[in-house]
C-alpha cells in the first residue's frame, strides 16, 4: 500500500505527464527538476506560472488538480489568482 506522500507524489507526476505536450522541453525539465528534489509544491507553483505567463491552455481538471495539490502546501498568493482564465474546455 502506498503512503500518503507516495500518493501525492504520484498525483503530481501524473499531472505533469498530462500537460507535457503543451510544455517546451525546458519548461518540463524545470518542473521535473523540482519534483526530483522533493519540491512538489514549488513544482506545481512553477507549472501554474508557466501556464499563465506563457498563455497555455489547459483543462479544468488540470487547474483543479493544481489548486487541490497546492492547498495548505503553498500560500494562495504565490499561485496565480487568474489560473482559471486559462481553462480551454
Amino acid at each position: 500500500m502506498m503512503s500518503a506522500i507516495e500518493i501525492y507524489l504520484r498525483r503530481v507526476k501524473d499531472l505533469l505527464a498530462s500537460v507535457r505536450n503543451i510544455l517546451t522541453d525546458a519548461e518540463a525539465m524545470e518542473v521535473q527538476h523540482l519534483i526530483d528534489h522533493d519540491e512538489c509544491p514549488e513544482a506545481l507553483r512553477t507549472l501554474a506560472w508557466i501556464i499563465v505567463e506563457e498563455d497555455k491552455r489547459v483543462s479544468r481538471q488540470t487547474v483543479e488538480s493544481i489548486r487541490s495539490l497546492t492547498i495548505e502546501r503553498i500560500d494562495a498568493e504565490h499561485v496565480p489568482a487568474n489560473l482559471e482564465e486559462f481553462i480551454s474546455d
